[in-house]
């Protein structure tokens, strides 16, 4: 775009900058919200706008804009921030070294969301309100969905010109239950930036998001509270991933790292040599990119590999802190922020169990599926609420459970882990760090002996 490249280099020619970044959005995002057969939310909104980051004296400085008739102008506002922050820090800010890329990063999305009418769109959440509303016991169905695309630049004084066809879609669905005097409310994600409508016709349609809904809220609906203890726990994979999201990985971005338990456990056996847990690409990830916005290129990694506890998440900033190699895990939820690290697709590798396996030994214990809300701290301590769960007795899956959830200190439940499935399930949502970012989290089915406390 030309008039980035002339601030650039009016930047390049005009300021004693170490690191100027240029990043630019231009997208078109549609909101639809279903109610009870009404639509509360109904907008289009066109989000376009430079964020320009300058590192100046060894601080940064952050400016963002709306208007692109004087990014001059904007640029210097950022130089005097960081000259401005730079007189007050002891410790100056440098960057690890890397490559500069130009490319274009074109979308994977068989058919984009822009394509699709937007009767098509609202056809859809009435279909699915519909199914959801044929089962008696169901009395209140939300739905949101989500959609954006456009274009987004990466321009640094560096070298790197990275354009990316950008693409999102989000539906998240929500069903309130009575039945017997009983209440239940249950919860659905599904989200891509790889998939496009496909997402909804081929991958995960109506019927199947409904089946899945409907599952966890009879599950409640027919639950009894569970026995408050430490018993044998299998976590479904969507539990896993919470665990490994909120407990665990929040501890391995390096930002972060430095004020957790990890950081003194870099290279140390923190779990059984069948554990792996890792950032990567996965098929159908939410978190899926090829850059991060720093033009990294994004890099899989273990952050624990066979029970070591390996690599943590790095910016350019941290990497050259830790004296590491940066992996790609800047990240910015639009224009209006700097990139912080962030999670993409975090995940335990599969084993080599069959869930038969997980559970055959069990003369009494807990199935956990699916969570409803959770919340964990620096010390991996964790807290997750249980929308599915059922007892397993004598080796077989018994009667569901309601109202309950499982705590624990992730750390020391990672020593427990006494198998690990060779299935894989994942999960797509939002993490919320000061800004929000796109997520995916997931693993196999595992076995906990101990450490996780139900009820």
């Amino acid at each position: 775009m030309e008039a980035l490249e002339k601030a650039l280099r009016w930047a390049e020619e005009n300021l004693k900058a170490d690191y100027i970044e240029l990043r630019y959005e231009n997208l078109r995002k549609t909101t639809l919200a279903l109610k009870d057969g009404v639509f509360t939310s109904f907008t289009g909104k066109l989000n376009r706008g430079v964020a320009i980051r300058v590192l100046a004296n060894g601080a940064w400085g952050f400016a963002s804009t709306s208007d692109l008739s004087n990014l001059e102008r904007k640029i210097e506002e950022a130089y005097k921030l960081a000259k401005a922050a730079a007189e007050t820090k002891k410790e100056k800010i440098e960057l690890a070294e890397i490559k500069p890329v130009e490319d274009f990063v074109k979308s994977r999305m068989k058919v984009k969301p822009k394509e699709v009418d937007i009767e098509e769109k609202v056809a859809h959440l009435r279909e699915l309100e519909k199914f959801l509303k044929d089962d008696k016991a169901v009395k209140s169905v939300q739905i949101r969905y989500e959609d954006g695309g456009g274009k987004k630049l990466l321009l640094t004084n560096e070298g790197t010109r990275i354009e990316w066809d950008y693409n999102y879609l989000y539906q998240g669905t929500y069903v309130t239950g009575k039945a017997d005097g009983k209440l239940a409310m249950a919860r659905d994600s599904i989200g891509a930036v790889d998939y496009g409508w496909e997402l909804m016709t081929e991958h995960e349609p109506n019927e199947k998001v409904t089946e899945r809904i409907l599952r966890k809220m009879h599950s409640q609906l027919k639950g009894i509270a569970p026995k408050r203890g430490e018993w044998p726990i299998v976590a479904g994979p969507i539990v896993v991933g919470i665990i490994a999201h909120e407990a665990l990985g929040h501890l391995a971005e390096a930002d972060l790292t430095i004020n957790s338990p990890f950081k003194d456990l870099i290279g140390k056996q923190i779990a059984p040599e069948y554990v792996t847990m890792s950032e990567r690409y996965v098929e159908g990830g939410f978190g899926n990119d090829r850059y991060d916005d720093e033009g990294v290129p994004v890099r899989d990694i273990h952050i624990i590999e066979n029970g070591i506890l390996k690599e943590i998440m790095l910016n350019r900033e941290y990497a050259h802190k830790w004296g590491m190699e940066p992996n790609g895990h800047a990240r910015a939820e639009s224009y209006r922020y700097p990139p912080i690290i962030r999670m993409r697709n975090t995940i335990f590798e599969p084993g080599d169990h069959s869930f038969e396996e997980l559970i055959e030994d069990i003369k009494f214990g807990y199935y956990v599926v699916d969570f409803r809300g959770g919340q964990a701290q620096l010390n991996s301590a964790f807290q997750v609420g249980v929308q599915e769960g059922y007892v397993i007795r004598n080796g077989e899956i018994a009667e569901p459970i309601r109202d309950t959830s499982i705590t624990g200190v992730a750390i020391e439940a990672l020593k427990k882990i006494s198998a690990v499935g060779k299935d894989f399930g994942l999960e797509v949502g939002f993490c919320g760090k000061g800004q929000t970012a796109f997520v995916s989290s997931g693993g196999p089915h595992m076995r906990f002996d101990g450490e996780i406390l139900i009820g």
